[in-house]
């Protein structure tokens, strides 16, 4: 690529050079279009072009404006509903949301809580039923819960340990502050408040967020009672 090509304007280097066919002859000893005079000076005129009409003004009221605050204390959780409690878990431990599966009993290892295994892409994995485990009231059958539900299975993760549960429904994940979790109410059963570390309010509605250092160890005890 000479200098004295003219094809700067024609931008050589896409017809002729690395972004291009590779034919420039200058790339023998160049190796790459970088390093020739052409690029170079192309490069030089889009740094010194003029600015656009009317962008110092329209810089000046982007700086203006007001800044936007973001609480970065927020907790990232995932809610879902057990019978007709709603809860939630920070969703670092969540690693993924399933079909309902089978889940395969263990003789004289299943109990109320821990239900069997689950086959999830191959791996057997720990099954438990959250409801029995926070002592939820259990369902009337045919009873109606509302539009739009969509039972699930998810997997659930900490310190190696991987479980199994299903949830009636699942809401996603949102962000909430610290300061808007409350104590928890009387109301929940003695398992979910040993369970929960407090509650707080999600569109209307009172979410448990349930403790992790004690939601995990409950499952894991689940398996020896």
């Amino acid at each position: 690529m000479s200098p004295d090509s003219g094809l700067s304007l024609k931008k050589c280097w896409r017809a002729k050079g690395n972004f291009g066919d590779g034919s420039c002859r200058e790339l023998l000893h160049l190796i790459h279009c970088c390093y020739c005079p052409v690029y170079i000076r192309a490069s030089r005129e889009i740094l010194d072009r003029d600015l656009p009409t009317g962008y110092p003004e329209d810089r000046a009221v982007f700086m203006a404006r007001q800044k936007q605050k973001v609480n970065l204390g927020t907790i990232s959780i995932m809610a879902f509903r057990l019978q007709e409690e709603r809860f939630a878990l920070k969703t670092t431990f969540f690693q993924e949301t399933l079909e309902n599966l089978p889940v395969h009993m263990i003789p004289l290892k299943t109990n109320r809580v821990f239900r069997g295994v689950v086959n999830v892409n191959g791996d057997l994995l720990l099954c438990i039923s959250a409801s029995e485990l926070l002592d939820l009231t259990v369902q009337v059958e045919g009873k109606p819960t509302g539009n739009n539900t969509f039972e699930r299975m998810v997997v659930v993760s900490r310190e190696g340990n991987r479980f199994v549960f299903a949830v009636n429904e699942i809401f996603g994940v949102e962000r909430i502050a610290p300061e808007d979790i409350r104590e928890t109410p009387a109301t929940l059963s003695r398992s979910a408040r040993a369970l929960t570390r407090g509650i707080f309010t999600l569109k209307g509605h009172n979410v448990g967020l349930l403790d992790e250092d004690q939601f995990f160890p409950a499952m894991l005890r689940s398996l020896s009672s």
